[in-house]
């Protein structure tokens, strides 16, 4: 088996259903053709380098799997007869490089799994201090409270 890295650029009008159907469809042609995914990874919305189908942006998604060299020909079939798609490269890794980009896909899915707990734990901290500051700033009295206490009204009769 040979690894393959294979990067599409959709057009940046899709929902994110439409996107992550598709994805899941053209996924399902490799584990279909008996191939194995390392990363299968929505890289983003990024600006193109230069207008293509009129579109100044696209949805960057990348594959890097391991299969019979018959997958990926069936995978860049499908992914040039659709309309969705911007832009298609699939590039056949040499052993070295493909061990490489592996233990990185490794290490960026362990980067951005670590990197979503932070912020759940500094969101669901921010959420706890939010919680906090009211009950403390109800109790003591405002400035505007005691002023108008302590200071009479003074009644202008027009004398």
């Amino acid at each position: 088996m040979q690894t393959y890295e294979t990067l599409f650029v959709t057009t940046p009008t899709l929902t994110d259903e439409e996107e992550q159907s598709m994805v899941e469809v053209l996924a399902q042609i490799v584990t279909d053709g008996g191939g194995t995914f390392t990363a299968n990874e929505r890289m983003g919305r990024r600006r193109l380098a230069y207008p293509i189908q009129k579109y100044n942006d696209g949805v960057y998604v990348r594959f890097l799997y391991d299969s019979d060299p018959a997958v990926p020909k069936e995978l860049e079939r499908r992914l040039r007869i659709s309309d969705r798609i911007l832009r298609v490269l699939t590039v056949r890794l040499e052993p070295k490089w493909a061990v490489a980009a592996k233990e990185q896909a490794v290490r960026d899915a362990q980067a951005r799994v670590e990197a979503a707990e932070r912020e759940k734990l500094e969101r669901e901290e921010a959420e706890r201090k939010a919680l906090e500051e009211p009950a403390s700033e109800s109790t003591e009295p405002s400035a505007d409270d005691s002023a108008a206490a302590v200071t009479p009204k003074s009644s202008d009769d027009g004398e």
